[in-house]
């Protein structure tokens, strides 16, 4: 039956009663003009009284079942149904369309459920970071990759955004909508760059601002790296090339010099003075030729590094065991050691062979930026960072670095020392690159360079 005949059908029950009690009232009225039946009165008054009370019952009941229905669709409370009393069969079709509409909506609000925790999950497992910003200044963290990069569990605020940069809270509040900008932030000491995104939406009439975060460091760090390394094997197979004819020719060249003097014995001192200064002049040249052979082949070893074998490295017998690398020499050489071993159970995964480079080089460093202080030291200090990563950390009381040069100290080529090669700082740098880290710089407290190896 149609919705007009579910309706027609309560206005026919309800017609039926009102036409009941009229009648009722119609005898009542004839009852006390036309005849002295005092029981037949008091009959019909009640009986018309009854009636009346049962069409007001009718009404407000429907009324209020209505009522408590349209509650329940109002606050999603599902679980109701249509009541209806064994003299209220008129009712059963209204309760078949009040019951299927509640199941409509049950079933409505658990597809939108569903929805929104599919969009949840897919929002938390994205692995761009996430914040909306409010118009008080309240940053949400949204999904689990801005609660990482800001090392927090819940929300913060655009003022404490400055903990990361001036330049990166200036960025990311005035990011605008459609508009993608890089910016530059600092975390647990290890600057990143990251592409700053934003939208603007209204939520509860509010303007709320989503801007997502996009970190590109890695593939920066990366794809510097292999220019260089392809620059630098370009650079090595053209130098080897050269330098192999240079240095044998020079080879050759010195041999006959020494034939052509023992030819000329007889000769005169001033032709022995010409023979020495030839000796010289070749053998300078055939030094300096081996010198950059030397030079190039070991920038063949920062552009052929091999694949990491990574493996649990307890960071305590790590630091124990280099230590007693240096221990002995530098005590003999009178640059003091100063070890700060980690508790144990703090362990990195890693390639031993591959951070032991790294790690003796700095050291290596370390005393020879200390070697110029009234009394050398060097600290070895390994734990944990602000954000619980593994660290460790290499110090010197040397004359500390510059602080114009900033990270260029680890470019491939690039070096302070007069006999320096530029590979050392380049290499360890790789070495934290291919194991997912970072490596810093900075002024250590108390004078001297620091540096930092953040897994």
């Amino acid at each position: 039956m149609t919705a007009g005949g579910r309706t027609n059908r309560f206005a026919l029950t309800l017609a039926a009663r009102i036409a009941a009690l009229f009648v009722t009232l119609v005898l009542l009225a004839y009852a006390v003009i036309a005849t002295d039946l005092i029981a037949v009165v008091i009959v019909l008054g009640a009986a018309a009284i009854a009636q009346g009370l049962g069409v007001v019952r009718l009404v407000q009941r429907t009324n209020r079942e209505l009522a408590r229905l349209l509650d329940a669709l109002r606050y999603d409370d599902f679980q109701q149904s249509f009541a209806i009393g064994q003299y209220d069969a008129s009712f059963a079709e209204l309760k078949a369309t009040f019951d299927d509409v509640l199941v409509r909506f049950r079933n409505a609000r658990l597809d939108r459920e569903a929805q929104r925790r599919y969009l949840e999950a897919l929002v938390e497992h994205v692995p761009v970071a996430i914040v909306a910003i409010h118009p008080g200044g309240a940053v949400e963290l949204l999904n689990n990759a801005a609660r990482r990069l800001f090392n927090l569990a819940g929300a913060t605020t655009t003022d404490a955004l400055v903990a990361h940069g001036a330049d990166f809270q200036r960025d990311l509040v005035q990011a605008k909508p459609g508009q993608r900008t890089v910016t530059r932030m600092t975390a647990d000491g290890v600057a990143r760059h990251l592409i700053v995104s934003a939208t603007e939406l209204t939520v509860t009439g509010q303007p709320v601002r989503v801007v997502t975060l996009q970190d590109i460091q890695s593939e920066l760090d990366w794809n510097e790296l292999a220019a260089w390394r392809d620059m630098a094997r370009i650079l090595s197979h053209e130098i080897m090339n050269s330098l192999t004819p240079i240095a044998s020719l020079a080879r050759t060249a010195d041999d006959l010099v020494d034939d052509l003097a023992r030819r000329a014995a007889p000769a005169a001192a001033p032709a022995d003075e010409l023979v020495d200064d030839l000796h010289a002049a070749i053998r300078t040249l055939a030094r300096r030729s081996d010198g950059l052979m030397r030079f190039v082949r070991s920038y063949r070893e920062f552009t052929q590094m091999p694949p990491p074998t990574l493996r649990p490295i307890a960071l305590d017998d790590y630091v124990a065991r280099i230590a007693t690398l240096f221990a002995t020499d530098w005590a003999q050489r009178g640059i003091a050691l100063t070890v700060s071993a980690p508790p144990a159970g703090i362990a990195v995964t890693a390639d031993e062979a591959l951070l032991d480079q790294a790690v003796i080089n700095l050291l290596r460093n370390a005393a020879d930026a200390a070697a110029s202080a009234a009394a050398p030291q060097v600290w070895l200090d390994a734990g944990l960072s602000d954000r619980g990563r593994p660290i460790l950390e290499i110090g010197d009381n040397g004359a500390g670095l510059d602080p114009a040069l900033g990270d260029k100290i680890f470019l491939p080529f690039f070096t302070t020392k007069p006999e320096g090669s530029g590979i050392g700082l380049a290499l360890a740098r790789q070495v934290m690159l291919v194991h997912k880290g970072a490596i810093t710089a900075s002024a250590r407290p108390g004078g001297g360079a620091l540096f930092r190896l953040t897994f």
